[in-house]
């Protein structure tokens, strides 16, 4: 994908920031428990009387108690008429039951599901009633929320981000006298010190770093899987064939692969710790720690996410969790001040102690992230703000199964078996054109 259209990205930002800042200049900050949103007052105070809003979360992975304490618990303090039900039944079968959700939460991935099935309602109108300042909103947010409106609209507002980040287990690095990983690198230095870690000690085989799959290179180099003006699978431009080339000197590292397989088990680093370095998602790594009870059990630390080299300071793609009102819902009112009450600074803190980034761009927030489990305690989790999210391919309702395909086939048959990556690209192109796109 390119830089989403820059200049009209920026130009309909600056339209909308510029028309709800006005008001609350010099207003002071509400409380914990307001709906003032990113800091700023509301001008608008809620009078839609008792409200009843069913949410469905669709892939946020927001537990019950996360629900009650971000969602449920803020909004009631404010508005006690307001209440909030949870609910993960599949969208089909809500709509089928004439039960739609009034909300729903949602990863920006899968926005293109919940648009099929023309939930969203546009909230640009709301965010200027309100005062919604989306330049206090993480940028790269704000323009691949643009984008998915077709700089057009603003189909959902968002409340939670992850970050791209790279963890390494510095005993490894001692054990073989190799200088930890700098704060920010690109793909090919990390394939480097990969090499120099790949390596037999005893009877330990050392793994120097797991690349992210193809799915997510991909990703993050902005290539889409799927071209929409033609109706077709699109794998086999230059472009996929050149991350596809990069990825596969990782796997080509003398004793990478292990018993045939290209992908490894997190287990390698968490657990058994002799993995050197391992880039993923920063909240992931909370889970992983805990499952695996290693977190006080090696030297480790983080860097930023690995770039490529011909886009600098780009990290790992943008992904975060918006909340999407129902245009045909009559609570639209209640939702609205949902909406404002996650953008709180009071819940956009809890938020991030929880493990989920905020959306806004404050770093007092950004200093208490994960705090609540204290996994980041005295690391320099500050680094991997260095780089910035990269803007997200063009999507489609085709790509999930595209993608399953390069993981699970493609990528096999060229690092396992030997398969000229154009061949192989060619081939996937071929089966997910008559497997996945006509059908």
């Amino acid at each position: 994908m390119t830089k989403f259209r820059i200049v009209s990205s920026l130009a309909f930002l600056s339209v909308i920031a510029s028309s709800v800042i006005g008001c609350s200049q010099g207003q002071k900050q509400d409380s914990a428990t307001t709906n003032a949103p990113a800091g700023k007052a509301s001008t608008t105070e809620y009078k839609g009387g008792p409200s009843e809003l069913l949410v469905l979360d669709i892939n946020t992975a927001t537990t019950d108690e996360q629900f009650q304490k971000f969602f449920v618990g803020p909004i009631q303090a404010k508005y006690p008429q307001i209440t909030l039900k949870q609910t993960r039944d599949p969208l089909d079968k809500l709509i089928a039951a004439g039960t739609i959700p009034d909300m729903v939460l949602v990863s920006n991935p899968s926005l293109a599901t919940v648009l099929e099935a023309a939930i969203p309602e546009d909230l640009t109108a709301m965010i200027k009633t309100y005062n919604v300042n989306l330049g206090q909103l993480e940028p790269a947010v704000v323009q691949q929320m643009q984008k998915l409106g077709e700089q057009k609209a603003f189909y959902g507002m968002p409340f939670a981000m992850n970050y791209g980040a790279m963890v390494h287990n510095r005993d490894i690095f001692d054990k073989f006298g190799v200088a930890y990983p700098k704060d920010v690198m690109t793909y090919e230095e990390v394939l480097e010190l990969g090499k120099k870690l790949t390596r037999k000690d005893g009877n330990t085989n050392y793994i120097g770093v797991m690349p992210p799959d193809l799915r997510q290179m991909y990703w993050q180099y902005g290539v889409p899987v799927f071209d929409k003006a033609k109706g077709k699978a699109s794998l086999t431009t230059d472009k996929h064939a050149q991350v596809f080339s990069l990825l596969k000197q990782f796997y080509s590292i003398p004793g990478y692969l292990e018993n045939g397989k290209h992908i490894h088990s997190t287990d390698l680093f968490f657990k058994e710790q002799r993995m050197a370095m391992y880039p993923n998602w920063i909240a992931s790594y909370i889970s992983f720690f805990d499952k695996a009870g290693t977190k006080d059990a090696f030297k480790w630390d983080l860097t930023a996410h690995p770039s490529y080299r011909d886009r600098p300071g780009l990290g790992k793609e943008v992904d975060f969790h918006m909340a999407v009102v129902n245009k045909s819902s009559k609570y639209r009112e209640a939702a609205y001040q949902v909406v404002l009450s996650l953008l709180s600074e009071d819940v956009q803190t809890m938020l991030s102690k929880a493990g989920r980034l905020s959306v806004l761009k404050n770093e007092e927030i950004r200093k208490v992230y994960g705090s609540d489990s204290n996994t980041y305690k005295g690391k320099n989790l500050q680094a991997i703000f260095k780089v910035t999210p990269s803007p997200l391919p063009e999507a489609s309702k085709y790509d999930p199964k595209i993608n399953a395909m390069l993981n699970a086939e493609v990528s096999k048959n060229v690092m396992v078996d030997g398969m000229d990556i154009n061949t192989a690209l060619r081939n996937g192109e071929d089966k997910a054109n008559k497997e996945i796109v006509i059908p």
